[in-house]
C-alpha cells in the first residue's frame, strides 16, 4: 500500500523522486511528448521546493507556456489540456505493469496542479503529514472522468508485485465510482446542468470498452489493446497470416486525434481470417501512408509509389489502391468504408492484401454489424477531446476527421434559453473554427448531413463587439456549395441560439469521402457538431 507525501520531503525522499521522475520521463508514454515532459518535471520540482503556492492555471501558463500575464484562460486552455495529458499518461505508465525500481509514485491529483507522492509502506519509512489536496468543483472533476475515459496507450502484460495490482484496481474502482456518481447527480440536477455547461451532465463519458460486443476493431501490428478518444476497444493483431509488422512511433499523423492507431503497420503480402456471427457488417480499413519520404519532393508527391489490391472472400474492394492519392497527402488518416460484408461459408471473413508496386499495407481494421441494411450514423462533436451521449442516447465522437483550424472548449455555455428548448446545450460548449475541412468516410450510398452551429462570441454579451456581419462564411461539401455567406448570428436571430441545417441526398466522392469545407469570409468558419446518416 502507499503513503501520501507532499510537503517537507527529505533528501533522500527528494533523490527517490527524481530517480522515478527520470523514469517516467524516460518511458514511452512520455518520450514523445515534450510538452507534456516538461509540465511534468516542472510541477514535481515546484512541489519538492514547496514553492505550490505557485502552481496556479495562470502561473504556469506565464512561466512554462510563455503566455502573456493577461491571457485568458478560458480561450487559451493549454495549461488545463496538459494536465488532463499528464494525470492520462501517468495512468498509463503504472498501469501498463512497467517494472517499478523505486519506492515512490507520482500524481497528479483532480483539480490540482501540484504532485502528490506516494510510498509503498514501509516499516523504517516515517510517516510525513500530507497536506489536503484542494478541494475540486464539479466542473474539475467532470474533466478528470473525462479525461479517464480517453485513450490509454496499448498496454503492455508483464508480472507486477501484488501491491500494484491492488492500487490498480483500486484506482479503476474509485473512477467508476466517481463516474457513476456523477451520473446519479446529472440526473438529479438538470437546473445546475444549465448553469454549468462544461459539468458532469455536459460531458457524459462513456466507458471505455462500452462498444456493441458484437463489433470487432483490430489494431493491425500491435501485441497490445488499444483505447481510443471516443472510448473504443481496439484488440491487439491476430487472425493473420504473412505480411510483416512495423511501427514508426515518431511520425505525426493528421485527421485524427488517435495517430497511435496509424503507426503500427502490417505491410507485404498477407491475409486476415476473421471469425465473425452470420449477418452482414459495415468493415471499415485504416491506413496511413509513412513511408514514402524518400519520393517526396517539391516536384513530386509520390503518388503512385505504393499500389495493392484488397480482397473480401475473393471479392475485389479495393484496386490499384493508392493510400498517398486517397488520403490527399502523407501522414493523413485514410478510411475506407465498405457495406454488406459478410463471412463466408466457413464463418470466416477472409480478407486478402495483394502487392502489386512496393507493399500491400493496413493498420486498422473495424467490423460493426449492421441493422436494417443501413450503416452506423456518424456524429462528430466539433473540438471535444472524448465521447459524448445526448439526451436521445445517441453517441457522438470525439472530434475526428479534421484538418486545419482550432479546437475551442468553453468554460460557460453560449446557449440562452431553457433545458426544454435546448436539451442538448452542451453540444455548443465545443466548436471547431478557423478554416479548416472534414474528410468524412462512409460506405457507398445517399446521405443526410446536419450541420449544428450557435453564435457564442460574436456579440454583446460575449465579446462585447460583432453581432450581424461579423461572422461570415461558405461551407462547400465535395467542392459544391451549402451554404453562402451564412451567418450565424443573422440566421438565428442573436447570439447564444442554435442554428441548425440539414441537407439530403448527399453522395461521397470517387474516395468515398464527403469532404466538407468550412472557409472563411469575415471572421472565422466554425462549426458545433456533424451528423451524416444514411437517408
Amino acid at each position: 500500500m502507499f503513503e501520501s507525501d507532499t510537503i517537507r520531503l527529505s533528501e533522500g525522499r527528494q533523490k527517490a523522486v527524481r530517480e522515478e521522475l527520470r523514469r517516467v520521463l524516460d518511458s514511452a508514454a512520455f518520450r514523445n511528448s515534450k510538452r507534456c515532459r516538461e509540465f511534468l518535471e516542472y510541477i514535481v520540482e515546484h512541489t519538492i521546493s514547496g514553492a505550490t503556492a505557485t502552481l496556479k492555471e495562470r502561473s504556469i501558463g506565464i512561466e512554462l507556456f510563455h503566455r502573456p500575464p493577461d491571457f485568458d484562460t478560458s480561450q487559451h486552455t493549454i495549461v488545463r489540456v496538459t494536465a488532463n495529458e499528464v494525470r492520462k499518461k501517468l495512468a498509463q505508465y503504472y498501469l501498463a505493469q512497467n517494472p517499478c525500481c523505486g519506492a515512490v509514485r507520482i500524481e497528479l491529483p483532480p483539480g490540482s496542479y501540484s504532485a502528490e507522492f506516494k510510498w509503498q509502506n514501509e516499516a523504517e519509512a516515517a510517516v510525513t503529514p500530507a497536506t489536503p489536496a484542494p478541494q475540486s468543483s464539479p466542473r474539475e472533476i467532470a474533466a478528470t472522468v473525462l479525461d479517464a475515459a480517453t485513450p490509454l496507450a496499448p498496454i503492455r502484460p508483464a508480472s507486477r508485485p501484488p501491491w500494484r495490482m491492488a492500487s490498480a484496481v483500486a484506482t479503476a474502482m474509485c473512477i467508476l465510482l466517481i463516474a457513476g456518481g456523477l451520473s446519479w447527480w446529472a440526473l438529479r440536477n438538470p437546473k445546475h446542468i444549465a448553469a454549468e455547461a462544461t459539468s458532469s451532465a455536459a460531458i457524459r463519458p462513456i466507458a471505455a470498452g462500452a462498444s456493441n460486443s458484437a463489433e470487432l476493431r483490430i489494431l493491425v501490428g500491435s501485441a497490445n489493446p488499444y483505447i481510443d478518444r471516443s472510448g473504443r476497444v481496439w484488440s491487439p493483431d491476430r487472425f493473420f497470416f504473412g505480411g510483416a509488422t512495423i511501427v514508426r512511433p515518431s511520425e505525426r499523423i493528421f485527421r485524427t486525434l488517435d495517430p497511435d492507431i496509424y503507426r503500427h503497420i502490417r505491410q507485404g503480402d498477407f491475409q486476415y481470417d476473421i471469425p465473425l456471427e452470420a449477418g452482414s457488417y459495415e468493415m471499415h480499413l485504416h491506413f496511413a501512408e509513412t513511408g514514402l519520404a524518400d519520393f517526396i519532393s517539391a516536384e513530386s508527391s509520390g503518388e503512385g509509389q505504393r499500389l495493392f489490391r484488397v480482397s473480401a472472400n475473393s471479392r475485389l474492394i479495393l484496386n490499384v489502391f493508392d493510400v498517398l492519392a486517397d488520403a490527399a497527402g502523407a501522414n493523413i488518416a485514410d478510411e475506407r468504408v465498405f457495406r454488406d460484408i459478410s463471412p463466408g461459408p466457413d464463418g470466416k471473413l477472409h480478407l486478402s492484401f495483394t502487392s502489386m508496386r512496393s507493399t500491400a499495407m493496413v493498420s486498422g481494421i473495424e467490423l460493426l454489424p449492421m441493422s436494417d441494411g443501413k450503416v452506423a450514423p456518424l456524429r462528430i462533436r466539433a473540438g471535444w477531446p472524448g465521447s459524448w451521449q445526448d439526451s436521445a442516447g445517441e453517441q457522438w465522437r470525439a472530434d475526428s476527421y479534421f484538418l486545419g483550424g482550432n479546437a475551442l472548449v468553453r468554460t460557460t455555455n453560449p446557449v440562452r434559453g431553457s433545458d426544454s428548448v435546448t436539451p442538448d446545450m452542451a453540444l455548443y460548449t465545443s466548436e471547431r473554427w478557423g478554416h479548416f475541412s472534414y474528410a468524412l468516410p462512409v460506405a457507398n450510398g445517399r446521405y443526410r448531413i446536419t450541420l449544428r452551429f450557435c453564435e457564442g462570441h460574436y456579440g454583446r454579451r460575449n465579446t462585447g463587439v460583432g453581432g450581424r456581419g461579423s461572422r461570415v462564411f461558405d461551407v462547400y461539401c465535395n467542392g459544391v456549395t451549402l451554404l453562402d455567406h451564412f451567418d450565424i448570428f443573422k440566421e438565428a436571430g442573436g447570439e447564444g441560439r442554435p442554428v441548425v441545417r440539414s441537407f439530403s441526398g448527399i453522395r461521397p466522392n470517387a474516395q468515398g469521402k464527403i469532404v466538407l469545407t468550412f472557409v472563411p469570409v469575415v471572421g472565422m468558419a466554425c462549426v458545433n457538431g456533424i451528423e451524416v446518416v444514411e437517408d
